[in-house]
Parts: structure tokens; C-alpha cells; sequence
């Protein structure tokens, strides 16, 4: 069995743009479409969460949100998986926190990538090999708190691209995934398209 861990914020999550915290169905939301896909020698585990951040904390919430503390205790409590699929970052370019792209990728760096090949994943029963997806462009946003994050987003395929180049990590280009109405969540046609470069690009390994 191989198994992924994919592991992300509300997208990952399978959040409905412009609804009321309402979720994609499993023939819909990438996750469960990635498994469809792959079939039963593979096994997708979802690490969804709606708000979470790569760094930030958002004191909006009971629940911490910041992923960099959750990240260490997914790979442990998930032992043994093969492949990481990381996509998060989105809800760091709130307006609230006045982050920006080479300070993420920065924190990604250090609180991820850092983590995962360091002494923690020595840990692991097997130091799984990371999968980096670039975030979805942002639009010029009406989802509250995001104002001034779209010309932030037009760098995340580049940013993204590098950090998985530097190291030595898989990539998946956010080419095809456009946001839905509320101009931060994927669409439905999105996730299916997400699913497939996710698919073709395990199977050619």
C-alpha cells in the first residue's frame, strides 16, 4: 500500500466558494478524486482544515490554525506514508498578517521542508517524499480579509516552483486551478483538475 498524506488548508479541506463552510462531496473534492484515481494500492489520507495558515496564528479561532504545529503530528500519527502532498499558504496573505511570498516561502522552508528532512523525520519509519502544489491565484477578492493578497498570489508558481527546485522536491503548478466566486476557494473543476496532475505525475514516478 502506498499511502499520501495531503495535507492543507480549506482547499485541501474541500471548501464550496461562497458558501457558508458547506464541503465539496467525495466525487468532487481532490482528495477523494486522487484516490479514485490511483485505486486501491494506494491509500489518500485527507489533512484538510479550514483557515489554517503555514505560520501565522489566527487568534479568530478555539482551534489553533497555525499548520507548522500540526505538521510534525500528522507525519507522526499517519507513520508510515510515502508522499506529502503540502499545498498551504493561501491564508497567510491575509491582510492581517502583512506577509509576503519570500517570507512564506522562507517560513515554509524552515517549519516544513526543514522539519520533515531534519531530526524529526529520522523519526519516521520512512521519510516520505515531498509533493510542493503552488497555491491558487487569489482574485481581486470579495472573501473578507483578503484585499491586497491577488498581486501577492501572481508570484506563488514561481516562489513555490524554486523552494521545490532548491529542495530536491516534487512540483505541481497552479496553472489550471482558478478560484470560485468568493475568489480564494477552487472551484469543482479545479479540484478534478488538481487530482489529475497529482495522479499523472505519481504514476510516472
Amino acid at each position: 500500500m502506498i499511502r499520501i498524506l495531503c495535507f492543507g488548508d480549506s482547499n485541501t479541506w474541500g471548501y464550496i466558494p461562497g458558501s457558508c463552510d458547506e464541503r465539496y462531496d467525495e466525487n468532487t473534492r481532490y482528495t477523494k478524486v486522487l484516490q479514485k484515481l490511483l485505486g486501491e494500492k494506494y491509500e489518500v489520507i485527507e489533512e484538510g482544515l479550514r483557515s489554517r495558515t503555514a505560520c501565522c496564528e489566527d487568534n479568530d479561532h478555539l482551534v489553533d490554525r497555525n499548520g507548522s504545529k500540526q505538521f510534525p503530528i500528522s507525519l507522526y500519527t499517519h507513520d508510515r506514508i510515502d508522499y506529502v502532498v503540502l499545498m498551504i499558504g493561501s491564508n497567510d496573505m491575509k491582510d492581517k498578517y502583512n506577509m509576503s511570498v519570500e517570507e512564506l516561502i522562507k517560513k515554509i522552508q524552515e517549519l516544513y521542508i526543514d522539519i520533515l528532512y531534519g531530526d524529526f523525520g529520522k523519526l519516521l519509519t520512512l521519510i516520505p517524499k515531498l509533493i510542493i502544489v503552488a497555491p491558487g491565484i487569489i482574485k481581486d477578492c470579495v472573501f473578507n480579509g483578503f484585499k491586497k493578497a491577488h498581486n501577492k498570489s501572481l508570484n506563488f508558481n514561481k516562489a513555490f516552483r524554486e523552494l521545490a527546485r532548491k529542495n530536491n522536491c516534487l512540483f505541481v503548478n497552479n496553472n489550471k486551478l482558478i478560484a470560485g466566486r468568493d475568489g480564494v476557494h477552487l472551484t469543482a473543476q479545479s479540484h478534478k483538475k488538481l487530482a489529475n496532475s497529482i495522479y499523472k505525475l505519481i504514476i510516472s514516478l
